[in-house]
């Protein structure tokens, strides 16, 4: 019941402030995923390689740009820039577009490995000159993307990271509260009062609204 209850209340968060979405931040490089993967007939992979476990994807720097372009468009200013950077070992500061909070687990091999395509979380890249935030990242989508995926809801799917001794991560100690930027007056008195299941659905809208780390 929890679970169902958690759920709903994040689906409907989920779905305030409209629907006008964010523009494409400017980035150092002024990189086309639509020229790349349409007429360069580049796969996501072959920039975005896996880094570790597989857990994370890295964003290309410029020896893995110049492994291309040390023949290919090398008269464009931006390609001369990457020239120069690989050259002096410079590493390019792109702007992240799409992020999930520091207290959710989250693996791009977990999800590639059980069919999930890029777009489905990033949109339609290869139609992109630019990437901007087109799908939201937050729980309430996440969620429902799980659920009508028949795929685990539990708390500890994603907030496993935050599990203690088995405990659910909403049963919190301050230093986590605190992390999440909890008000702790109004808090304290909704985890102390009220039945078992009243101060876990407490806890879980206060996790549920807590900005992001």
């Amino acid at each position: 019941m929890f679970v169902i209850l958690f759920g709903l209340s994040a689906g409907l968060r989920a779905q305030d402030g409209g629907a006008s979405k964010p523009a494409a931040p400017a980035q150092p490089i002024a990189f086309n995923h639509k020229l790349h993967i349409q007429t360069a007939k580049l796969e996501c992979n072959d920039c975005h390689e896996s880094r570790g476990d597989g857990s994370t994807v890295s964003m290309p720097q410029p020896p893995k740009c110049m492994l291309c372009h040390a023949s290919v468009a090398t008269d464009k200013p931006d390609i001369q820039r990457l020239a120069a950077a690989a050259k002096n070992e410079d590493s390019i500061p792109w702007v992240r577009v799409y992020r999930v909070p520091s207290f959710v687990t989250f693996s791009h091999k977990t999800h590639t490995a059980a069919g999930n395509k890029c777009e489905e979380c990033h949109g339609p890249v290869a139609e992109r000159t630019a990437i901007a935030l087109e799908h939201p990242t937050n729980m309430g989508s996440c969620i429902a993307c799980h659920s009508a995926k028949q795929a685990p809801t539990g708390c500890d799917t994603c907030h496993g990271i935050m599990s203690k001794n088995g405990h659910s991560p909403f049963d919190a100690d301050g230093v986590v509260l605190a992390r999440l930027q909890v008000p702790s007056g109004k808090t304290s008195k909704s985890m102390v009062s009220g039945s078992s299941e009243e101060r876990r659905l407490s806890a879980a809208e206060a996790f549920l609204h807590a900005p992001m780390l």
